[in-house]
């Protein structure tokens, strides 16, 4: 067998074995982000994101999202136009680096706020992805509903007595878009 043959014969079980085995590196950005709000990132403790295969539940990433909560002119002020991007690359977000071999129908479920567990609510929506065609830029926004709310007043500790059955109690909470 003649060189040539051996070099054909060679690219065609690499060809074959990237066929069977070609998984490709897919990155997908999830970014957290309250109802008509800003970014759910460090300051809030960020948001559990867990991706998994939505016929299996086989898990394929999970992470905090990370980072700011993005640019307030932007995100709040300036009228949104379709398509216009409204993170940045330090607005909060996990980015998931996924072999992926073929189409994949997956869940992406999203829980936070992770530092306000009282305030944390969960989302999950489905979506395709496709080998090599990464999610980046604003990534999947999830949009999570809701108040983070702090009770400052009472504190846990503290007793409240009683005075002829009535208690006055003065309530003082900080509530925050989540």
């Amino acid at each position: 067998m003649g060189m040539k043959h051996v070099g054909v014969g060679i690219g065609l079980a690499a060809t074959l074995v990237a066929g069977v085995c070609g998984a490709t590196e897919t990155r997908v950005m999830v970014r957290a982000k309250s109802k008509d709000a800003k970014f759910i990132g460090t300051s809030m403790g960020g948001a559990l994101v867990v991706i998994r295969k939505a016929d299996t539940g086989e898990v394929l990433a999970s992470g905090l999202t990370s980072g700011g909560t993005g640019d307030t002119k932007r995100i709040m002020n300036e009228p949104l136009v379709r398509g216009a991007q409204i993170a940045d690359a330090t607005t909060a977000g996990f980015e998931a680096k996924l072999d992926l071999a073929e189409p994949t129908f997956v869940t992406v479920e999203v829980n936070g706020p992770m530092g306000q567990r009282q305030s944390a609510a969960k989302v999950t929506v489905q979506t395709w992805l496709i080998p090599g065609k990464n999610v980046s830029g604003d990534g999947l926004v999830v949009e999570i509903p809701g108040f983070a709310v702090n009770i400052a007043a009472p504190r846990a500790h503290e007793v409240v007595a009683l005075e002829g059955g009535k208690a006055k109690v003065p309530l003082v909470a900080n509530v925050v878009m989540m």
